[in-house]
């Protein structure tokens, strides 16, 4: 089977690629993605996305290994294994991040990547809610849409943020991010608005599009140094070789990319000759540079005056009129992002590039052994704070074990001492703001571990033991032009022809912010390029 284009993938990288590219009703376009179709009823409907989470027929549910910088603790690391990837999972929050993050990838010899360029790959994929503006654009394939916060205790951390110094503003995604505000996601009058539901959606009844679920893919082959197949194993157990005519896209994430790499041979050939694994291709830099966002909750516990969404999900009455509410109108709680409220500052409090994110969402909850939320039955609230610019990084790679080789991921937190010390004064700016009223008039103490953490060294090491990953991994095939670089500017796997990576995977740092607009900017971009140099 031969096709124009194999895209590995369907994510948020991988859905916008294949789509673009089959817009011409003639270039074959052969879509493999590992999971399902996104049938999931739990997919569609917004507040219930942390069941999706722990579920094996939507989410990789992967585990790092033990972590030094947090206390030797590993940590959960899901992706989506489904059509649309982990935009068919994630929290639904839509943010670009901030102008400077682009222009530095500009700035390091990127051609193409800074914020002007960008801008209008963002205004293109977008359908805005309000129309066209300076700022975002309409008609595109994937909603963004204003939410309103479904609870009081919301506002009230809004205001409160405000009264200590933080300023409000309308839009996170101007390309300056300083302030405090609700949220905009990628919801369509009251569902989920993936990629597959955007891009695919019209895409898969295209004559020259070929969808496979249930497709595995376990290498690339080469013929010399030209990517030239794709090999999968499809549900069957069967293993199957599609030929591409002119390109591959690996489009699999920030773990699942370097993982078919690696698995070609395509990497550190003396690391992969220590696992077992034959090199084809030397390329040092592949599954180097991993790094994300790390947060840490700060969970108020608020007055039984003042209930919020957990009362909700924990009583079937008002879980029945709020599913009711959401099946008439597609409005209410049901309908919401992972978060009501969204702020970004800057650390040192001098008002310079923001390298803080704070949210706020009004329920509360314990982790499962799992990685399941288990909501609190008394009204509470969760607000959150990650370093956005973090310096630790680590790696995905293969390991031998008991004889075997398997995938490790060392995610190396809080490696940095920069990183823990932002960490730190986030949390403080976080509890400043609960302390203030008109927030602190709801409060009535926090919950948790983190109460008793007062003083620095208790708050960091609360920070070790407790904080999570926000699910924004990237960095593993990065962008550049150093010997540790993996693509290109144009996106092209270095050393190699006829293979180019289209997701976070080649962020040579991440952007302040949530990474799913991101990398379907990414996805737009490799199009973009490929048609270009096609048409030329």
């Amino acid at each position: 089977m031969n096709y124009d284009y194999i895209v590995i993938g369907s994510g948020s990288g991988g859905a916008a690629v294949a789509a673009r590219l089959s817009e011409d009703g003639k270039t074959t376009v052969c879509l493999l993605e590992a999971g399902g179709k996104d049938r999931h009823p739990f997919i569609h409907i917004p507040v219930l996305f942390p069941h999706l989470l722990t579920n094996p027929n939507t989410t990789w549910l992967r585990q790092s290994e033990p972590v030094p910088g947090l206390n030797g603790r590993p940590m959960y690391f899901p992706s989506g294994k489904v059509l649309g990837g982990s935009s068919s999972i994630n929290g639904m929050l839509y943010i670009r991040g901030q102008a400077q993050d682009y222009d530095d990838w500009r700035d390091a010899g990127n051609d193409g990547w800074g914020w002007d360029d960008v801008l209008p790959l963002y205004k293109k994929m977008e359908d805005y809610q309000h129309g066209e503006t300076d700022a975002h654009g309409a008609g595109g394939p994937i909603a963004v849409s204003d939410t309103l916060p479904s609870n009081e205790s919301s506002y009230k951390f809004l205001e409160a943020a405000v009264a200590t110094g933080i300023p409000r503003i309308s839009d996170l995604n101007t390309g300056d991010q300083h302030g405090i505000s609700t949220v905009q996601g990628t919801i369509r009058k009251g569902r989920r608005d993936s990629t597959a539901r955007g891009y695919l959606r019209f895409a898969k009844n295209r004559a020259n599009m070929t969808i496979r679920t249930g497709a595995n893919v376990t290498r690339i082959l080469l013929d010399g140094t030209r990517a030239s197949a794709v090999e999968y194993v499809d549900n069957s157990g069967a293993t199957v070789t599609v030929q591409a005519g002119r390109e591959i896209i690996l489009s699999a994430s920030a773990v699942g990319s370097p993982q078919v790499l690696l698995q070609s041979g395509i990497g550190d050939g003396a690391e992969l000759k220590d696992v077992g694994v034959e090199p084809t291709h030397h390329l040092p830099g592949v599954g180097k540079n991993l790094h994300d966002h790390l947060f840490i909750h700060l969970q108020p516990r608020l007055k039984a005056a003042y209930p919020t969404l957990n009362q909700m999900l924990s009583s079937k009455p008002r879980m029945g009129f709020e599913l009711l509410r959401y099946g008439v109108s597609r409005t209410g709680a049901f309908g919401l992002t992972s978060t009501e409220i969204c702020g970004f500052l800057d650390s040192t409090t001098q008002d310079g590039r923001p390298d803080i994110q704070i949210n706020y969402r009004p329920f509360s909850f314990d982790y499962s052994p799992q990685g399941a939320f288990v909501f609190h039955p008394f009204p509470g609230g969760t607000a959150s704070i990650c370093y956005t610019r973090p310096k630790s990084r680590g790696a995905v790679s293969l390991v031998r074990d008991n004889g075997a080789t398997r995938l490790a991921i060392q995610p190396n937190y809080l490696d940095r001492d920069e990183d823990v010390q932002g960490m730190l004064l986030g949390y403080k700016r976080l509890r400043n703001i609960i302390h203030t009223p008109p927030f602190a008039d709801y409060l009535e103490g926090e919950h948790g571990p983190g109460a008793q953490a007062q003083s620095d060294d208790e708050i960091i090491e609360h920070i070790r033991n407790n904080a999570s990953t926000i699910y924004h991994p990237v960095g593993t095939c990065k962008m550049g032009h150093d010997e540790m670089s993996v693509v290109d500017d144009r996106l092209r796997v270095r050393g190699l022809s006829g293979l180019r990576i289209a997701d976070a995977s080649i962020m040579p740092g991440i952007i302040s912010g949530n990474t799913n607009a991101p990398s379907i900017m990414v996805g737009e971009k490799c199009a973009e390029m490929i048609l270009s140099e096609r048409n030329r």
